[in-house]
């Protein structure tokens, strides 16, 4: 979780991120549980998630950041862009036909990139560039949470996943400065890996790996203990991954070299997201694999089209017919 702090008092710029942030955050958990409740991805790529699996994905969470802040500009777009395309393709191929599904990643991306080139130069300007990568940011959020969870990854996995996270948030925020030097590569330039808005001159943003954790903690809790579940994961998103996190910065300098005001949300969300989930664990018993929740009321079932329909009935026979 980032945001510039430039002219604003700290008092006003808390609020404006705690805002930006909780707006950003629900609206990604929202999309990505009716997408969960309503797509079936068939055959995710990823399989059934098992130790190794986790340990690559670890792997690769990790020293992505890190390639990031050694790859020249052009480069980092490059990556940005198949990354996102990917993301993006994987999601909309399960709604959309072929032809259009490469026709709207391409629209998302290149006014991405269009807006990012042109449209800084004023406070609108940004304005707009920030609407539209939240849009593409949210989206690919959305699709990986759902590929996560529908691929096999369980709510245990998560939480211990967050717990990974919190350790990793502190070490490269407060001890290794790769977040400040990562806000340095993406700030003003397009596929910004962030949900955020600018008024005046400040900037208030949340990162994609922040509302990834969080549309997973979320999706796999309605996954394996249905919609109170939701609710219980979404009330400690709201309470441990927004308002704490941002309330923080009033007692707590994450100011970092350039002003940045660099919060490390997952150390505080962590560790209370395991302990929901143990909650959870407790009270609800061993979670649904994915075989019982689509077997299960929460999901919104298509009508299905490719049924015969039923034959009309025979008119009666009357006297009055027979003559």
């Amino acid at each position: 979780m980032t945001s510039p702090l430039l002219l604003s008092p700290l008092s006003d710029q808390t609020i404006f991120e705690m805002i930006t942030v909780l707006v950003g955050t629900l609206a990604t958990i929202a999309c990505a549980l009716v997408y969960l409740r309503r797509v079936r991805m068939e055959r995710p790529a990823i399989g059934r998630f098992n130790g190794r699996d986790v340990i690559v994905l670890l792997t690769f969470l990790v020293v992505l950041p890190t390639l990031y802040v050694w790859l020249p500009q052009w480069a980092l777009t490059g990556a940005l862009m198949l990354t996102f395309a990917a993301s993006l393709s994987i999601g909309f191929r399960e709604i959309m036909r072929p032809g259009m599904v490469w026709l709207v990643v391409g629209l998302l991306i290149g006014a991405d990139i269009w807006l990012g080139r042109t449209m800084l130069g004023t406070e609108l300007g940004w304005q707009i560039f920030w609407v539209e990568n939240s849009i593409v940011v949210l989206l690919a959020a959305v699709t990986v949470a759902n590929l996560y969870v529908q691929g096999g990854m369980r709510l245990r996995v998560v939480a211990w996943l967050g717990l990974v996270f919190g350790a990793y948030d502190l070490v490269f925020t407060a001890i290794i400065p790769v977040t400040e030097h990562l806000v340095e590569h993406f700030i003003g330039f397009p596929l910004n890996p962030e949900i955020g808005f600018r008024v005046g001159f400040d900037d208030a943003t949340v990162g994609l790996g922040d509302v990834l954790v969080y549309a997973l903690f979320a999706v796999a809790c309605y996954k394996a203990y249905g919609r109170g579940a939701a609710w219980f994961a979404t009330g400690l998103i709201v309470v441990f991954g927004v308002a704490l996190p941002s309330l923080t910065t009033l007692v707590i300098h994450y100011i970092g070299p350039r002003t940045d005001i660099l919060v490390p949300a997952q150390t505080w969300f962590g560790p209370f997201a395991f302990l929901g989930y143990l909650w959870l664990r407790r009270h609800y018993g061993p979670e649904r694999t994915m075989r019982e929740f689509w077997a299960s009321s929460d999901v919104v079932r298509r009508p299905d089209t490719t049924a015969p329909r039923p034959e009309p009935e025979p008119a009666a026979v009357t006297p009055a017919s027979v003559n």
